[in-house]
């Protein structure tokens, strides 16, 4: 639901520091969901951190609904030829924010891959969109964005959580 004067925030992750820029998310915007992005993305450069984050603002709220559809896993192009980085977008979900611990813990299932370049998105969505709506997905990785061997699953309620650890002997809830 968009309330009168709410901005429409994209909360973009997992942006390879050496690559990213203003330019290439717009262009993987344009790319991805023919996106226009209005305003110049505000990039947070934590140097402590192995990743930039991004926080993209669409006014357009069928823009906006189209992004969020379509951008969810994106790529931006790196400096090599062939060579492209996988990141993560998620509309603001004040569900979502780090003082919302208890929740995040409890709808949080926690899956471990057979082999460790075995987890995309697409293989996560199939995998445990069976056992309830999901709110978002991560795949660990490296600074080198190789992956890591894990994922978190957030579920938007702790049953559907507790079924898919139930059910999955790779996964279980925190």
């Amino acid at each position: 639901m968009q309330f009168k004067g709410q901005r429409n925030y994209m909360y973009l992750y997992d942006l390879p520091k050496d690559q990213v820029s203003s330019i290439k998310i717009a262009e993987a915007f344009r790319k991805q969901c023919g996106g226009i992005i209005e305003q110049r993305p505000q990039i947070r450069r934590d140097f402590f951190r192995p990743f930039y984050s991004a926080i993209v603002i669409i006014q357009d709220p069928v823009q906006y609904k189209k992004a969020c559809d379509e951008m969810r896993y994106f790529e931006i192009e790196g400096d090599q030829p062939g060579k492209k980085y996988q990141c993560r977008a998620l509309p603001f979900d004040q569900q979502l924010l780090g003082s919302n611990k208890d929740k995040l813990t409890n709808n949080n299932v926690f899956y471990k891959a057979p082999t460790k370049d075995d987890i995309t998105y697409d293989f996560l969505t199939k995998n445990f969109a069976q056992y309830g709506p999901i709110k978002s997905l991560k795949i660990s990785i490296n600074p080198d964005h190789t992956q890591k061997g894990f994922a978190y699953v957030c579920f938007e309620n702790q049953e559907d959580a507790l079924k898919a650890a139930n059910a999955d002997k790779d996964s279980f809830v925190f």
